[in-house]
């Protein structure tokens, strides 16, 4: 069975370009998304070592990205994880935290290019 990449976005316009754009780029990985965050994690805590990367935009109800990756991280720390976030985040203490911690990997402002976020996350699963 092939790792798991899973788009973790409530916008579905955006969680479904970002996957069209994954699908056509990035192979040998199962490629998931997810609109509610709550039912992303459970489907990673059953699957948690088939999972490569987790891709989250930080700004979900119920459960946000920073919540959501350090809970991955928890469960399986060699989980890959981008943050994705329309809102400046560099003056936000928890995000510089996790970032020092590697809860969170790689950083991508919105609004971003497809070709960029599709390097990005080849570059996180190859690592």
């Amino acid at each position: 069975m092939p790792a798991i990449v899973s788009i973790v976005e409530d916008e579905l316009d955006i969680k479904n370009l970002f996957y069209d754009a994954l699908s056509k780029t990035v192979y040998g990985v199962l490629l998931l998304s997810f609109s509610d965050s709550v039912l992303a994690l459970e489907h990673f805590r059953y699957n948690k070592g088939k999972y490569r990367l987790v891709i989250a935009d930080w700004k979900m109800p119920n459960l946000n990205g920073l919540e959501l990756l350090n809970t991955v991280k928890q469960l399986n720390p060699n989980v890959r994880s981008i943050l994705i976030s329309a809102y400046e985040v560099q003056n936000e203490p928890r995000f510089q935290r996790y970032v020092e911690e590697g809860i969170i990997d790689r950083f991508i402002q919105k609004p971003t290019t497809l070709n960029y976020l599709c390097r990005e996350v080849n570059n996180q699963i190859q690592d």
